[in-house]
């Protein structure tokens, strides 16, 4: 949540405005009024303005009759160099250096493809200057906006639907009648697109009436010699909205429908703040271009916008520092409780480990390292080797060298299972079975062979089985001493057992 300060200084009074905003709400807590001669400085009137407590983040407007609007027309292939551009397009068109001025703009709507049309408002660095010092002595922070005559009336837009969908389509305006000048914004589809400040407000009213109207009615008639269609109302706000027949004055003068200000679509807003929008409208328009994306030119640019980062990085200080200690807490406590965690998964893989040594080694280990010298050296004793010492494949290898060159045979089934193996082959003749039978005999893995029976396959063809039970002993050692270093074992024995 943010606490946010519009601030409308003129010369007799200061007006204030703060709103609160949270995610996607609004609200108005209070308006505040200084009359700038009773408190004895313009500073002091702010502060009385503004009342206790530090806001979040601020915004000013300078007067007027210290800015400058114009209307630039540039080619359409200088859009993307605009800033660039506009400096010497607006040089010969003020009474003073660019290097000294600061200035924002916005690009209009409806421009033609050849063309584009700019409003421009700028001012001398030094009036800008001067309208951001008061108000950081007031209230020990800088304004982060700062918008320059009427142009922040716009920032009401978006909480008065009316100023940019008016009953009858076409351009507005916003006359904010003040005790010693007046200002004029024109918008158009909710932008600014016309401002100009007179010289004249409600003092010397009734008899300096005429010559408002006179100077109004010259306001909009520039307004028109720049292309601008009619107006369609005049909204009035400002301290002299509720001088008693000023609406219906206006409206005979220009001859056209002068209308209260709406009130803004802002939650809990009481009936009596609602009776005094006109009169904190600019103020309440600063701050509401604080709570989002604000449709008013902002002056805070260029230099002074530098100046602007220094004081703000040393007001956030404490913050940042505040925010650093809580990472660094939040780290420390991450840190420590995937530590924890760490530790506990390595005891459940170090209970595993032991399990599955004493399982497998028959002593439990707990260290890897040594877990893994203690497999890579084997079993401490001949065990018995858990695999078969003849299988199948030996036993086609056997049978291929039992089977005599000049008997041709095939075999029709081959079934190895539970140290037994089963042989169905097809031969021209008993006799040829029974000497596959023998020559099988002679393998010393081979026990219990034994005939089965025979019959006849096809014509001149005899189809037999051979039962045979798979045991294959280890072979001897012969002694150390009876073979002398480097001698080769036997041709034809294996150390596997004959696979």
């Amino acid at each position: 949540m943010s606490r946010l300060l519009g601030i409308d200084v003129t010369k007799s009074t200061v007006r204030a405005a703060i709103i609160r905003t949270s995610y996607r709400r609004v609200t108005l807590e209070a308006f505040g009024e200084a009359d700038v001669g009773w408190a004895g400085s313009e500073v002091e009137a702010i502060k009385a303005a503004v009342g206790s407590g530090r806001p979040d983040a601020c915004a000013v407007a300078l007067s007027g009759e210290r800015s400058f609007y114009r209307r630039v027309e540039l080619p359409a292939a200088a859009q993307k160099e605009i800033n660039n551009v506009l400096g010497f397009e607006l040089e010969a068109t003020v009474p003073f250096e660019m290097d000294d001025a600061v200035f924002d703009h916005r690009v209009l709507k409806g421009a033609g493809d050849e063309s584009i049309s700019i409003f421009v408002a700028l001012a001398r660095v030094a009036d800008v200057r001067g309208c951001i010092t008061p108000v950081r002595e007031a209230i020990g922070i800088e304004p982060e906006r700062v918008g320059t005559g009427p142009l922040p009336l716009a920032n009401l837009v978006a909480y008065i639907p009316e100023l940019e969908r008016p009953p009858v389509p076409g351009p507005i305006a916003i006359l904010d009648l003040g005790e010693h000048a007046s200002e004029v914004a024109v918008l158009l589809g909710g932008d600014a697109v016309f401002a100009r400040t007179l010289s004249r407000g409600t003092v010397g009213l009734p008899a300096s009436a005429h010559a408002l109207a006179r100077e109004l009615r010259q306001t909009f008639a520039a307004w028109r010699a720049q292309g601008g269609d009619p107006l369609t109302c005049l909204y009035l706000c400002g301290s002299g909205a509720a001088a008693d027949g000023a609406a219906f004055f206006l409206s005979t003068e220009l001859g056209v429908s002068v209308l209260p200000l709406p009130a803004p679509r802002i939650e809990g807003m009481t009936p009596e703040q609602a009776a005094q929008v006109p009169r904190f409208a600019k103020a309440l328009a600063l701050a509401l271009g604080l709570a989002g994306r604000a449709k008013a030119l902002n002056l805070r640019r260029g230099a002074l916008e530098a100046e602007r980062s220094y004081p703000f990085l040393r007001e956030k200080i404490p913050l940042l520092s505040g925010l650093a200690a809580v990472i660094l807490v939040s780290f420390g406590f991450s840190t420590i409780a995937e530590m924890r965690a760490l530790a506990a998964e390595r005891e459940a893989l170090t209970t595993r480990l032991a399990v599955a040594t004493r399982d497998v080694l028959g002593e439990e280990i707990t260290e890897p390292d040594k877990a893994k010298e203690v497999i890579e050296a084997g079993p401490a004793k001949a065990e018995e080797d858990p695999l078969p010492r003849v299988d199948a494949f030996d036993v086609m290898v056997q049978l291929s060298k039992a089977v005599p060159n000049e008997i041709k045979h095939d075999v029709v089934e081959l079934d190895v299972a539970r140290g037994k193996a089963v042989i169905q082959g097809v031969v021209a003749t008993v006799t040829d079975a029974e000497t596959i039978a023998k020559n099988m005999k002679e393998y010393r893995c081979f026990k219990d062979v034994k005939m089965g029976r025979t019959s006849t396959f096809t014509e001149g063809k005899t189809k037999y089985q051979l039962e045979l039970e798979l045991k294959c002993e280890a072979p001897k050692k012969k002694p150390s001493t009876a073979e002398p270093e480097g001698s080769a074992q036997p041709a034809g024995e294996r150390a596997d057992g004959g696979r």
